[in-house]
């Protein structure tokens, strides 16, 4: 309810010709404050969790299934109807609006789309080489250097959840050895190897947030900015994806320090598995994000 008081908010503080009415910010701070005690509520009664105790649902049709893994599904089903929303404006409005593959592909029939002169340039314009021009005379304005942070961040996500679902199977595995070798040096018990995978799925994360930093960084220097339609659509969606990976992150810090001192085994390991799931769901976010916003 407060984040729309929040964004006009947060904009008239930014333009020093509004005057910012600091009573719009007091749903959303009240908000944020009751979601970030919840949150930590949880943490403390998860921290001493051994895997007894945990709540089973009783009602149809999650009988037998756990509260806390059920709570999570109905999340990320909400979760993909926000995510829906983003993917809907931007393919209607991408429909209308005449791009360079439009005017190329209009033979001059596209209404609207009658000469460079009109093209709407989007993201994946700036992003791909010599994909957007400025005017008539061919002058690109596509950066490689844009693209990249993109396509490194697809192998980033893909391969945390890859390392977070290694750091469940290793907490699942009471047979579990120490591997040979340098592995072994770094994982010499069970407990060091969930907190090393943890650890990792942690870096590779911070990593997608500074190359998300980068890469915006590029985009505002060359002119696509938040102010236009395409530049909202864009930044709003990929800044809300951004901001499921900080949040992924802060768990995941409760997670390396539970793994460093209570641990994790066969019997508590719920809890990287139930974040598994909400990080999967993120990682599948950016699969549909990228293609869609980067190279379409």
């Amino acid at each position: 309810m407060g984040l729309p008081d929040f964004i006009v908010a947060c904009k008239a503080m930014l333009d020093d010709t509004v005057a910012a009415e600091l009573g719009m910010l007091g749903i959303s701070v009240s908000g944020l404050l009751i979601i970030v005690i919840a949150v930590s509520n949880w943490w403390f009664e998860d921290l001493p969790f051994i895997g007894h105790g945990e709540q089973i649902a009783t009602s149809y049709p999650f009988e037998g299934d756990h509260i806390r893994k059920v709570g999570l599904w109905v999340f990320i089903m909400s979760e993909i109807m926000v995510f829906a929303t983003f993917f809907s404006s931007y393919l209607r409005m991408r429909t209308e609006w005449c791009t360079k593959w439009a005017f190329e592909n209009s033979d001059g029939g596209f209404d609207g789309c009658r000469s460079s002169d009109d093209w709407v340039l989007t993201a994946s314009d700036y992003l791909r080489p010599g994909g957007a021009k400025i005017d008539g005379l061919g002058n690109s304005v596509g950066d490689f250097w844009t693209l990249l942070p993109g396509g490194i961040n697809t192998f980033a996500l893909i391969i945390s959840s890859y390392t977070i679902v290694l750091a469940l199977k290793t907490a699942k595995n009471a047979n579990w050895e120490a591997p040979k070798g340098i592995m072994g040096k770094l994982m010499p018990t069970r407990k060091a190897a969930v907190r090393n995978y943890l650890i990792a799925t942690l870096m590779l994360g911070s990593l997608f947030i500074v190359l998300k930093l980068v890469e915006w960084s590029h985009l505002v220097a060359e002119g696509f900015t938040i102010g236009t339609v395409q530049g909202s659509i864009f930044y709003i969606a990929t800044g809300a994806h951004g901001l499921h990976v900080f949040v992924g992150l802060v768990i995941m810090l409760y997670l390396v320090f539970k793994a460093d001192t209570v641990g994790y085994d066969e019997d508590n390991a719920q809890g990287i598995e139930y974040f598994g799931l909400y990080w999967h769901f993120v990682d599948l976010a950016w699969v549909v994000i990228f293609p869609a916003f980067y190279l379409y």
